[in-house]
């Protein structure tokens, strides 16, 4: 598996930076312009999700742990002795996968508006047939752009920074992506589907960051929750912010990763 990037900056300690569903590596630029400068010596690092690049319509989305592999080889392949681990929503979820699974590599965790998974059989259940039936009407050439506006909608991506500028934003930079590899990607990596990682973050030897926006209550109690299990974690609530923090608000984001880095865990890099 090839792993597609973007490199922003030329510092030696890298941040590795994994989007959420729908999205790409350009989701991060605006982040990684704050984040560079208030975190001199680095560089961020913004993986293409399998799927989410130029793949054909034919294309099959790897399970967590090929791609937790693939990531691991990359930062072996590159030259990164340690970096730290970021993920959004669904990469935030790969990103907890791979630094569980590869902790020497991956000493720091970062998680924006993200979880450990879903614990409950019933809802592990009901989510799958969920994201099963969305894949479904993906590859049943439904249109892509009514997809995206109803995708939009949901309850858990409300906040008081939405507005139309916002949903055009959103519209043209997802309408990008193969709707038949989508498909893929949302059955292989449903929650649903994916194993909960609750009972082993207590065995994660590294540090944790975890962000969520004050009014995405589900995932800021999450965030709360994997706080108390990780042996060394923060928490920060974002202000006036739903769950798409890092289009919502992508410089407090910068500026807490920034300071949490400086602050917390810079010893172990």
């Amino acid at each position: 598996m090839v792993l597609k990037l973007r490199k922003f900056g030329g510092g030696n300690r890298v941040l590795l930076c994994l989007h959420g569903f729908l999205g790409n590596h350009c989701d991060w630029e605006k982040f990684a312009d704050s984040f560079l400068t208030s975190a001199l010596g680095w560089q961020v690092v913004a993986i293409d999700l399998p799927g989410h690049g130029d793949e054909e319509g034919g294309w099959v989305c790897p399970e967590p742990e090929e791609f937790s592999k693939a990531l691991s080889d990359l930062a072996v392949a590159e030259g990164w002795a340690t970096g730290v681990l970021a993920g959004y929503s669904l990469g935030g979820r790969l990103a907890l996968h791979t630094a569980l699974s590869f902790p020497e590599l991956f000493p720091v965790f970062i998680g924006i508006s993200t979880m450990a998974g879903i614990e409950d059989e019933q809802e592990r259940s009901r989510r799958t047939a969920s994201d099963f039936a969305l894949a479904s009407r993906l590859r049943g050439g439904s249109e892509f752009s009514q997809f995206l506006r109803e995708w939009w909608e949901q309850p858990i991506f409300e906040s008081p920074s939405h507005d139309l500028r916002a949903l055009e934003a959103f519209l043209a930079s997802r309408l990008q992506r193969n709707p038949a590899c989508m498909a893929s990607c949302l059955e292989t990596w449903s929650a649903g589907r994916m194993k909960p990682q609750w009972s082993a973050l207590s065995d994660y030897p590294g540090s944790a960051f975890l962000l969520s926006g004050d009014a995405d209550m589900k995932y800021t109690l999450a965030a709360g929750r994997m706080k108390a299990c990780f042996r060394q974690a923060d928490h920060v609530v974002i202000p006036q912010a739903g769950h798409q923090l890092i289009s919502e608000n992508p410089h407090f984001v910068a500026l807490a990763i920034a300071s949490f880095l400086k602050t917390h865990a810079i010893a172990m890099l």
